[in-house]
């Protein structure tokens, strides 16, 4: 299981909080973000996936139960689909990004979640 850091989450939170985030966001005050995940291109270029679960506060007891993973492979184009799963405790919010090539996927959910990153290399 991967160490997850309140503090910065907690930062984020209120800034979008205070940046009059959406709905979804106003019940999920809370943020728990995960070490990034390292994959591998077909092409062999080392990319990083950060992902940032919000949960409700009432779940944050629930956070070290979050586990996440990806995988890479082609995209049909020349470019990368990274797909994103993220096990969450509880209805949790959560925002999957590679900073490298700017691209962010995001999505509401319980369970399991599934997130899409399709960059622009191979």
């Amino acid at each position: 299981m991967k160490a997850k850091s309140v503090v910065a989450g907690a930062m984020t939170a209120g800034a979008m909080l205070l940046a009059g985030g959406g709905g979804a966001s106003a019940n999920m005050a809370w943020c728990v973000t995960d070490p990034p995940i390292q994959v591998v291109t077909p092409g062999g270029h080392n990319l990083l996936v950060n992902n940032q679960v919000y949960l409700p506060p009432n779940a944050m007891h629930l956070k070290h139960q979050i586990t996440d993973d990806a995988k890479a492979e082609p995209d049909g184009k020349g470019g990368t689909l990274i797909t994103v799963y993220v096990h969450v405790p509880a209805h949790s919010r959560v925002v999957s990004s590679d900073n490298r090539y700017r691209v962010t996927s995001q999505r509401d959910g319980s369970e399991l979640i599934t997130l899409y990153l399709d960059v622009p290399i191979s």
